[in-house]
């Protein structure tokens, strides 16, 4: 068997390239513990296309946290929301995962303890800006890594972590 092969089954006989590239922001108690907007990803260079977003619970969060992602475009500057509200995030213990199916009227959730279901067929298109996670409701404690899979349509287009 080949390397390519290889690779193949461990993707479960799909393109392991499918989700493009990926991007890592580690996340903070100060990204939660405040009822704003906190700037985690920058899109310059083009529209891309997201394939996958998730956080990743590093800590326990305690608190009522809802939260959920939010893309303002740098041209025009309209904030529009990648998904709806969160469900309540209190029960978030370490290592649990959070998304949603990629549809922009869904709610982020929990999804499991170190288990996620990534977008299913469901992707956004974005435009150059700013991905801001908006937290209404605060944790006192906690931290959650955000993780963004993505495929530039333009040549140039690059998404970065804030």
């Amino acid at each position: 068997m080949g390397f390519g092969t290889a690779i193949k089954e461990l993707a479960g006989g799909g393109n392991p390239a499918a989700l493009g590239r990926r991007v890592h922001r580690v996340g903070s108690l100060a990204d939660i513990d405040v009822a704003e907007t906190v700037n985690i990803f920058r899109i310059t260079g083009g529209e891309v296309m997201l394939t996958c977003m998730y956080g990743h619970c590093t800590d326990l969060i305690t608190g009522a946290l809802t939260t959920h992602p939010m893309l303002t475009p740098t041209i025009g500057g309209v904030a529009t929301d990648m998904c709806a509200i969160s469900l309540t995030l209190e029960a978030a213990v370490a290592d649990s995962i959070l998304g949603w199916d990629g549809l922009i009227t869904d709610a982020l959730e929990i999804q499991g303890l170190g288990l996620g279901v990534p977008f299913s067929a469901n992707r956004q298109i974005l435009v150059p800006g700013i991905i801001g996670l908006v937290t209404a409701v605060v944790a006192t404690v906690g931290a959650i890594d955000w993780i963004l899979h993505y495929i530039p349509m333009d040549p140039g287009a690059v998404v970065n972590a804030i």
